[in-house]
């Protein structure tokens, strides 16, 4: 029986698309790895399968549908989704965090009845968070905090989830941990996985079949054994492997040999990005490789758009994890502020802890910048701040902040 399938999906944010011509299908109970070089459309596709994003061409069928007739909550009945980004800066407890898993199919005052306590128990009995339930999700280790996020989904007992990037910042023993959790869910419950994931290793060793992808297109999907080949990682990374069975998993395993070096052409161009919580992704991929010279901040370590920033080697500010932009911090951001021909922020929920990124566009917007604000998703809160971050945002409109909905839009803005 087909879970998903994508039938000849187009997605982008310009005339250049980030999902071309992608098609593929996955059947119930199967295990699913997506791999790719960074920028090659992972993630995208990843929310394109969630109905998160709507394709220009092509669709996405949901248990045989059509995914566009279903609605939001209906989906999330179907399909959850374990985000890159598990940082929370709201002081939930773990059960807190795990009880959200039911919230699709509660009514918006309806409390949990005894059926929904019971999966959400489960769920963390599961994934060994029952223990450490009454703990802040602020004050757990990155490790467990996957494990939360992973008992959420599995609270929200859907017959699909799909994980991005799962295994990040953990150590090895963590990332094993975790694969191994999935693939127990999997076998046991059968849940079908998908998981977008960089480590090619990992990857031929926990799942059915793999999708390779390069630049928003399927290059090999199959077994690991059919699509792991000396052939297809110099053809997707640019690197000449070797490619061989582990003698101790029994596995196809990569043992890199040499890089082929890539050159990227820069604009003359400064751009200034301010967002969080992985807003920013999607943004900073396409600037990066349309030649844009970037700079960040500020962002709070190990969030989502500083991983990714810090592995394209991009100027940022930064502060600790869970912490409100200090003096220090926020002076490098206008010293960076400073130099950028424009700036651009993303519509990242604001809180204490980033109001004052908020405040420090409205001192460039003040100051004759162009400052674009890129209002392309949808959250079902963006102001905790009691108002002021929704009162400056407008008085910020009123005194000529350009506003745009979408990737496209903005990039004919400023190009």
């Amino acid at each position: 029986m087909m879970s998903v399938s994508a039938k000849n999906l187009v997605f982008g944010y310009s005339s250049t698309p980030v999902i071309r011509d992608v098609s593929f299908q996955v059947d119930k109970g199967e295990f699913i790895s997506i791999l790719g070089p960074n920028g090659s459309g992972k993630s995208t596709l990843l929310k394109t399968i969630n109905g998160l994003y709507i394709p220009s061409s092509g669709r996405i069928e949901l248990m045989g549908e059509n995914i566009e007739r279903y609605k939001r909550r209906d989906i999330a009945r179907r399909i959850s989704l374990v985000p890159q980004d598990t940082s929370l800066q709201f002081e939930f407890t773990v059960e807190e965090v795990v009880t959200m898993g039911r919230h699709p199919f509660k009514g918006r005052f309806e409390k949990e009845d005894e059926r929904d306590r019971k999966l959400i128990y489960e769920a963390m009995e599961m994934t060994n968070t029952f223990d450490i339930r009454d703990r802040l999700i602020t004050e757990i280790s990155g490790g467990e905090r996957q494990r939360v996020y992973i008992a959420k989904a599995l609270a929200q007992n859907t017959e699909i989830i799909l994980l991005d990037e799962p295994t990040s910042h953990l150590d090895i023993n963590h990332q094993i941990d975790i694969l191994n959790l999935l693939r127990r869910m999997n076998q046991e419950k059968g849940i079908t996985i998908i998981l977008v994931i960089h480590d090619i290793n990992l990857a031929t060793r926990f799942s059915d079949r793999i999708l390779l992808l390069k630049k928003g297109s399927i290059i090999s999907q199959g077994t690991p054994e059919d699509v792991i080949t000396t052939e297809n990682i110099l053809n997707a990374y640019g690197m000449r492997a070797a490619v061989e069975r582990n003698r101790y998993t029994g596995h196809i395993s990569v043992i890199p040999l040499e890089v082929n070096k890539r050159i990227r052409s820069e604009l003359n161009i400064k751009v200034h990005v301010i967002s969080g919580g992985g807003s920013g992704q999607d943004l900073i991929n396409v600037l990066y490789h349309r030649g844009y010279q970037l700079s960040l901040g500020v962002l709070n370590a190990g969030d989502t758009d500083w991983q990714y920033a810090r592995s394209l080697k991009i100027p940022l500010s930064e502060e600790k994890p869970f912490s409100a932009i200090s003096d220090r911090a926020a002076k490098k951001n206008r010293e960076m502020l400073a130099v950028a021909d424009l700036v651009i922020m993303t519509n990242v929920p604001i809180g204490g802890g980033n109001l004052r990124n908020l405040k420090m566009a409205w001192e460039s917007l003040e100051n004759g910048k162009k400052v674009y604000y890129l209002e392309d998703r949808d959250y079902d809160e963006f102001d905790y701040t009691g108002g002021e971050a929704t009162a400056l945002l407008e008085r910020m409109i009123e005194n000529g902040l350009i506003v745009v909905d979408s990737m496209e839009q903005l990039l004919r803005a400023i190009s």
